[in-house]
């Protein structure tokens, strides 16, 4: 009888070894190392090797979920501070202190395009003018009005965060209200890792939306 006679066999009677379990003790595998092992012992290994990758997938996936039910509840305590701010540089001060506490940022900057914002002398709140530094600086930001992430420049982190000591090295440009163009939110840290290209941005939109939210309800 040919192996694939065999194999054939097999697949149509998969209780064979069962039915038979005495040929389970002869028959044996032979590894590339040399030494011989019986069936059943190498089909346990297959077995714990397969438990083993499956408890390590669990553990992934235990620790995602766990990173963001955090999350979840940092966004939640953020959109409560943010309600009951009673004024916009509290909005801000309650963004800052949130972002630093909950989520591992250093500086942020709230921007706000004129003429929505007049005053420029609100604690944390930019005015930004069309002829000002910034808005020819991140000309292609609020061109596109995407969201950048990733390493920030010296001259860019001086330019949002002058009083930053030491600069950040990483950061998040996020338009506010992206089609009534409000302005732009960035968060920065130090950590030259915190902020990546290619990370999720679901977050990132959901405190722009909370932030853009709050800042209409006192901008009138």
């Amino acid at each position: 009888m040919s192996e694939e006679a065999v194999i054939a066999f097999l697949k149509r009677s998969p209780d064979f070894l069962l039915r038979h379990p005495h040929l389970l003790e002869t028959l044996e595998v032979r590894h590339g190392s040399g030494p011989a092992v019986s069936l059943i012992e190498r089909q346990v290994e297959i077995l714990r090797g397969k438990n083993a990758r499956l408890e390590d997938r669990l553990l992934r996936l235990v620790d995602a979920a766990q990173e963001n039910e955090k999350r979840v509840n940092a966004a939640n305590r953020l959109a409560r501070a943010l309600l009951r701010a009673p004024t916009l540089a509290t909005v801000v001060s309650s963004l800052a202190r949130v972002m630093r506490d909950d989520f591992g940022v250093d500086e942020v900057f709230v921007g706000v395009h004129a003429p929505t914002l007049l005053r420029q002398d609100i604690d944390g709140l930019t005015r930004l003018d069309a002829s000002g530094q910034i808005v020819r600086h991140f000309n292609d930001f609020f061109r596109t009005k995407l969201i950048d992430c990733g390493p920030i420049s010296e001259m860019r982190a001086k330019l949002l965060f002058p009083k930053a000591r030491p600069l950040p090295l990483s950061a998040a440009i996020v338009p506010l209200e992206k089609e009534r163009n409000l302005g732009m939110l960035a968060l920065a840290a130090r950590d030259a890792d915190r902020f990546q290209p290619k990370q999720g941005k679901y977050f990132l939109e959901m405190t722009a939306d909370l932030v853009a939210a709050a800042l209409r309800a006192r901008l009138g």
